[in-house]
């Protein structure tokens, strides 16, 4: 077994996971195994990892930090993550982005209650 590093196709090739996403999220898969990694700090650095990604033939799926997904510009890459079924391309929430989803809510329940019921 491969672990998470390969997927398998019905043929038998094998195919790599490729990672976009900030330091912390890409060392998280290098330590399953997965080489394919680029770290991006930005929607521009996004867009030239997702490209050298789409590029690699052995690539079957790609994972993206959400936020980075969201920032890319471009609409032929924004097309392909949207659609791409070779690579498959999967967007998940980096562990920043979660920081901040619960911020905004404290803010907003704090607001609406007086309360904070989220406390660190």
């Amino acid at each position: 077994m491969e672990g998470i590093k390969e997927i398998k196709e019905k043929e038998g090739k094998l195919y790599k996971i490729g990672v976009i996403g900030s330091e912390i999220l890409v060392m998280g898969f290098e330590l399953a195994g997965v080489k394919a990694v680029r770290i991006a700090r930005n929607g521009e650095e996004a867009e030239k990892a997702l490209d050298e990604l789409l590029n690699m033939q052995d690539i079957g799926i790609i994972i993206i930090a959400e936020g980075l997904a969201n920032k890319i510009k471009s609409r032929r890459l924004q097309h392909i993550i949207e659609t791409s079924l070779m690579p498959l391309i999967i967007a998940i929430p980096d562990y920043q982005e979660k920081e901040e989803e619960v911020d905004t809510l404290r803010r907003l329940i704090l607001r609406a209650i007086g309360i904070d019921i989220i406390a660190k």
